[in-house]
């Protein structure tokens, strides 16, 4: 009977190829290493260096042709543009600033911040931490009725809607708006701020 895993006496599969490869009956996996651009035999062109572009892919460029100095002890890439450009590239890039980059700005006053919005100085005294400008932007906040939670970290002042109980409105840092607070008032009264504490001093 028929065995499983040996070859077919009378089949050619596996059996010897008269040109010394093993290959299928039309071509395989055996042949298509053999053949083709890919293959082995597709090497000898590159080997013959017959084809002055495949040349170029899979030998390379001789770096010395280009007319770089690979003996150099400084950087080569602080003047080596490109393979295509005709002149070294230069340390600086070639570009003009416009004039208003060398203007100085002025030098921030106190005096300034009764003139911000009320966002800039939520902006002052959140993004500057133990900067003299924000401990000037919390006295500028107190002058316009605004009052430090201690305990929240967040902004309140009282509502101008008319109400028969008085509401709060605190400043909300993720939406960056003033919003209503919803919460007991007791908790927002006990943990203000006095006016006193907030004021810039300087010693003496």
């Amino acid at each position: 009977g028929p065995s499983l895993g040996g070859p077919n006496p009378g089949s050619s599969l596996g059996a010897p190829n008269p040109n010394g490869s093993n290959t299928t009956p039309g071509g395989g996996a055996d042949g298509a290493a053999l053949s083709g651009d890919y293959g082995l035999l597709g090497l000898l062109s590159v080997i013959r260096m017959s084809d002055p572009d495949k040349n170029t892919l899979s030998l390379g460029s001789d770096l010395t042709s280009l007319g770089l100095n690979l003996n150099s002890s400084e950087s080569l890439y602080n003047n080596f543009a490109s393979p295509w450009a005709d002149k070294p590239t230069t340390r600086e890039p070639q570009y003009q600033l416009p004039m208003c980059y060398y203007m100085q700005p002025p030098a921030l006053k106190t005096g300034h911040l009764s003139k911000f919005q009320l966002e800039t100085l939520f902006h002052i005294f959140y993004a500057l931490p133990r900067d003299v400008l924000q401990a000037y932007s919390a006295q500028e906040l107190y002058a316009r009725q605004w009052r430090y939670h201690v305990e929240l970290k967040l902004w309140f002042r009282r509502s101008d809607e008319p109400s028969p109980n008085p509401q709060f409105v605190y400043f909300d840092t993720n939406s960056w708006e003033r919003r209503l607070f919803q919460g007991p008032i007791s908790n927002i009264t006990s943990g203000l701020l006095h006016e006193d504490q907030v004021k810039v001093k300087f010693g003496s």
